[in-house]
């Protein structure tokens, strides 16, 4: 089972995403923020909301109008299961929550004919709403459909003839003198007890009448989510142009996948995302390059797209294949357990032993972001080669990123960021000396942050050495390092 804490949600971008979106009623609000992750075991549901979601997005814009109706009734939907949950125990409920009953009641009723026309294009699913006529009936026996709540006179022949006394007082009561007013209101006052008595035997009798309706009702709320859920979806999968994934036994492929927040943060700036591509299978694959090469970002990118999968959405690629994964484990940093006292790399130590247990229940995808990068170049080196040949042989996709050499070899699948591999450092050197820009600005922008799959051994590639020459080093410091190189 899937699981993702608060923190990995917000490092990948899963936050950001889940905050794009504006489900209208409180029932498709609760799906966004409790998150469900299909099993291996549930494909044909996966398929299922998968095939869902690509029709309505490809509806979207010829929807557009249905859309927006279906989402302003959404809205005025009122979350009535608990009043449900009472009524099912043997509560009496009161005039506001059988008003707020009516009112969810009638709002099904307005949504249906909407659903129908979207349905004859979308064709969803699995997806469907009961007529509330019936129960629409118990709460409203005149037919009126009256935004409101009352009890009609004809509830009760009782009830009738109370209120008709009630009536009579108070017509007394304004052509009375003075000194009979008193008595005139002690009378009132106790036939306004009886109407009361009355209403709630009425109201009783209502509840009972409504009992059978509770699974309908109960039903049509959770369709309500879903649909406010899906369109939501849709309308985030048009908005990143995603694409319906082909679901495989056990190989990854993401072709030009992308990170909304980083799409959006970067458009802000101006700048655009670049997109990364990836193919791995059963076994460890390692990203190597610079620090500032963009290999956490391709994780990450991974992680957020393979989440999204899980959760039924398209993803954010122009082609993907992908697994149903038993479980996602993350381990990105390499952060301090003030708890167990441990330092950096003892945690990180703690934490891969307890993830690692979890990826060996079942065919998993486990990523890890420079791995043993708390201890020493030459232990973690050693470290991180000996992590990458157990993990080959593990049942699971490991993704590895690294900046040590001697690593890939080790590994059945070896990508490197493209970096500053096809940029002349001179040239960068010659225009920020002219330009005078920030030069960390300059580079970043030079910065091809994309993956390339290596065939054969490759070291890690000296993107540092050339970001030195390029942000004019000491002479005398870089003859040094081009000297070690």
């Amino acid at each position: 089972m899937i699981t993702i804490g608060f923190e990995d949600r917000e490092k990948i971008g899963l936050r950001y995403v889940l905050d794009t979106l504006h489900p209208c009623s409180p029932f498709g609000t609760e799906r966004v923020r409790k998150l469900r992750f299909y099993a291996p075991d549930e494909r044909n549901e996966l398929e299922t909301e998968l095939r869902n979601t690509e029709r309505a997005a490809n509806a979207a814009d010829a929807l557009k109008p249905v859309y927006d109706q279906i989402m302003l009734v959404l809205c005025q939907l009122k979350d009535i299961r608990g009043s449900l949950k009472r009524l099912s125990e043997g509560a009496c409920l009161d005039h506001v929550e059988l008003f707020e009953l009516k009112g969810f009641l009638l709002r099904i009723s307005d949504l249906r004919p909407l659903f129908d026309r979207m349905n004859e294009t979308v064709r969803i699913e699995g997806l469907s709403f009961s007529d509330p006529a019936a129960a629409l009936d118990v709460l409203d026996p005149e037919r009126t459909r009256s935004r409101g709540f009352y009890i009609p006179d004809s509830a009760s022949e009782a009830l009738r003839a109370i209120r008709a006394e009630k009536k009579r007082l108070e017509q007394r009561l304004y052509e009375a003198a003075e000194s009979e007013k008193d008595a005139i209101r002690s009378m009132r006052t106790r036939v306004c007890a009886e109407e009361e008595t009355e209403e709630r035997a009425i109201r009783a009798a209502m509840c009972a009448a409504l009992l059978p309706h509770v699974p309908a009702m109960l039903a049509d709320a959770d369709a309500a989510g879903q649909l406010d859920f899906l369109i939501q979806k849709a309308l985030f999968a048009v908005r990143y142009g995603c694409v319906r994934p082909e679901i495989t036994e056990t190989a990854l492929e993401l072709t030009d996948m992308v990170n909304p927040e980083l799409v959006d943060l970067l458009k802000a700036k101006g700048r655009a995302f670049v997109p990364v591509s990836i193919a791995t299978d059963r076994g460890a694959t390692v990203i190597t390059g610079a620090n500032m090469g963009g290999k956490s970002v391709a994780m990450k990118t991974v992680a957020l797209n393979v989440l999204l999968f899980s959760a039924g959405f398209l993803v954010c690629a122009k082609r993907a294949r992908l697994p149903l994964f038993r479980c996602v484990r993350m381990l990105f940093d390499d952060a301090q357990s003030m708890q167990s006292g441990l330092s950096g790399f003892g945690s990180e130590i703690v934490r891969f032993n307890e993830a690692l247990r979890e990826v060996e229940e079942g065919y998993s995808l486990f990523l890890l972001d420079e791995f043993a990068r708390g201890t020493n170049p030459d232990e973690g080196a050693v470290i991180v080669q000996a992590v990458t040949r157990y993990l080959n042989g593990a049942n699971a996709i490991s993704i590895l990123a690294t900046h040590y050499d001697g690593v890939a070899e080790f590994a059945g699948t070896h990508y490197q960021i493209i970096g500053l591999r096809d940029i002349d450092p001179d040239e960068i050197k010659t225009g920020l000396s002219v330009s005078g820009e920030d030069g960390v600005a300059i580079i970043a922008r030079h910065m091809n942050y994309g993956l390339y799959r290596v065939e054969g051994k490759a070291d890690c590639p000296k993107d540092a050495l050339h970001i030195c020459r390029m942000l004019s080093l000491k002479p005398e410091i870089l003859e040094r390092i081009e000297r070690a190189y």
